[in-house]
């Protein structure tokens, strides 16, 4: 019987320094306990066999590529294309992968929707890394760019910060465990947020001082002790980053009449916010068509 490999890893939130940390600022960063699986096991035909499941079980990707360019056989889509792409780099990072006539047959099992950014691409570059035994932080930069704090949730269980330091990515694990973590909530937004669109479009003109601004906030951020301060600390954050990409901040336009503060989470406009306010916010976030809406605690694994 062939042996069966399998791959685990966690989605991503992105709680502080969207848009700054790819310049060098210091994140605060949270693995969730949403995230993806991957099996795989290797067979004599010189074929991969991929299956992609969503969060349902239900197959929403399939097809069959060679192991000599990895072509796509039987569809030419883009997603067929872009996992092509991922793994024809992978053969760069290491020669020896699915060399000679082997095979395999992958099936790849999301936690979480596919539509909510907590890291469909960053899981899979991770687990297809492990699997290859390559550098996953470099096969990231190579196909999809970006600062990597999403690879390094994929890899973690618990709280990070993560900064480029020298363009070599650091995350060390942090002890963020709010004592009023029944307070805050992590709302869909109902609309997807496209990670590289978001990357082509980030501002180039924060400065060190405002890079020392917010590394400062990351390091409050963890240390806050009550509600008031949590909040006063993501206004603060909130007026800082749009003012650096001269958007409105979302409490503005969406929820003016929430009884607490709305801070945006990675690229504005889509995924998930935060939300920290009274115990009973589902109710106005569902009021307003938000249905999505995960208490803390549902969603992070945040005790060190």
């Amino acid at each position: 019987m062939a042996e069966k490999l399998t791959y685990y890893s966690s989605g991503k939130l992105l709680i502080t320094c969207e848009y700054a940390v790819i310049d060098g600022a210091c994140a605060l960063a949270l693995p969730t306990k949403l995230g993806q699986s991957m099996t795989v096991v290797v067979t004599e035909k010189s074929c991969l066999h991929w299956v992609a499941k969503d969060m349902d079980g239900k197959i929403w990707f399939e097809n069959d590529f060679d192991t000599i360019d990895f072509n796509p056989i039987y569809q030419k889509d883009n997603l067929s294309k872009r996992l092509q792409q991922i793994l024809i780099n992978v053969r760069e990072q290491n020669q020896d992968f699915l060399a000679g006539s082997i095979g395999a047959v992958i099936e790849t099992q999301l936690d979480f929707s596919r539509n909510w950014g907590l890291g469909s691409s960053s899981t899979l570059i991770n687990n297809i890394a492990q699997w290859a035994n390559v550098n996953p932080f470099d096969l990231q930069q190579k196909v999809f760019g970006g600062s990597g704090y999403d690879i390094a949730c994929a890899q973690k269980s618990k709280p990070i910060t993560y900064q480029l330091i020298k363009q070599n990515p650091i995350s060390t694990d942090v002890n963020f465990h709010p004592p009023f973590h029944q307070h805050l909530f992590f709302v869909y937004m109902n609309k997807k947020q496209n990670s590289r669109a978001s990357i082509r479009h980030h501002f180039k003109g924060i400065t060190d001082q405002l890079i020392n601004v917010l590394n400062t906030l990351t390091k409050r951020f963890i240390d806050a002790k009550t509600v008031r301060d949590f909040q006063m600390l993501m206004l603060a954050h909130e007026s800082i980053v749009s003012k650096l990409i001269g958007i409105d901040p979302v409490q503005e336009t969406e929820f003016s009449d929430y009884e607490g503060v709305v801070k945006s989470l990675g690229a504005w406009g889509g995924d998930f916010v935060l939300a920290c306010g009274p115990i009973n916010s589902k109710e106005y976030f569902a009021a307003k068509g938000f249905t999505v809406c995960f208490p803390y605690a549902d969603l992070i694994s945040s005790a060190n």
